[in-house]
């Protein structure tokens, strides 16, 4: 198997997690606890695989490459160096990455303070401690709340002008995104942030009428 067809199959746990999270096919607390202890644990072996491949691997497009500039970055989880395959696809990270650590308070609240109230609603609702809201509810908030975080990383970061030169910081760890292409994540962001939001607003309008 290639690193780019190991690299897709190690990226599969993410949609599977937001699978649990929204179509909890266990029950909700059963999807829910499956669904965290798979997020918990994929940095143990994405991590390692993608940092093994890092200079390998264009971090922008995913595609396996013998040489390119090199691209230090400060993550959260320590500073790395990764690989592009060219000059516009080393510039295409820097400006992704200088857009997204000008919001880093944004996304983390975002993503991370919409995911804690989710995971916290949405079992307390289960038991019906919230009632009248139910699970779907917590559902709809969690869709919801990712979605107006990720739309605009995905449409809007690509647009920023070129970031000051020097080491880029990520408020993200970049394994993940480096699994299958920054650019390929970014337009899943697009995607079904749109679909989520677009869900989510239908379910309030639904509440409401």
């Amino acid at each position: 198997m290639t690193g780019r067809l190991v690299g897709g199959v190690l990226f599969l746990p993410v949609p599977l997690v937001l699978w649990l999270f929204t179509r909890p096919p266990l029950g909700v607390i059963p999807s829910i606890v499956l669904g965290v202890v798979v997020m918990a644990t994929h940095r143990w072996y994405a991590r390692p695989f993608a940092l093994r491949r890092a200079g390998g691997r264009c971090l922008w497009c995913g595609k396996e490459i013998a040489e390119g500039p090199g691209l230090r970055i400060d993550e959260p989880f320590g500073t790395t160096t990764w690989r592009a395959c060219g000059d516009a696809h080393a510039g295409a990270v820097a400006r992704v990455l200088g857009w997204a650590d000008g919001r880093a308070t944004f996304l983390r609240v975002g993503i991370l303070g919409t995911l804690g109230f989710f995971l916290v609603g949405v079992t307390v609702a289960d038991v019906g401690w919230l009632s009248p809201i139910g699970t779907d509810d917590a559902i709809a908030f969690f869709r919801l709340g990712i979605a107006v975080t990720v739309l605009p990383l995905g449409w809007l970061s690509t647009r920023a002008s070129a970031p000051p030169a020097g080491p880029c910081r990520s408020p993200f760890p970049l394994h993940v995104p480096s699994l299958i292409g920054l650019w390929a994540v970014l337009w899943l962001f697009r995607l079904i942030g749109l679909v989520w939001f677009v869900l989510a607003m239908s379910h309030a309008v639904r509440r409401l009428t």
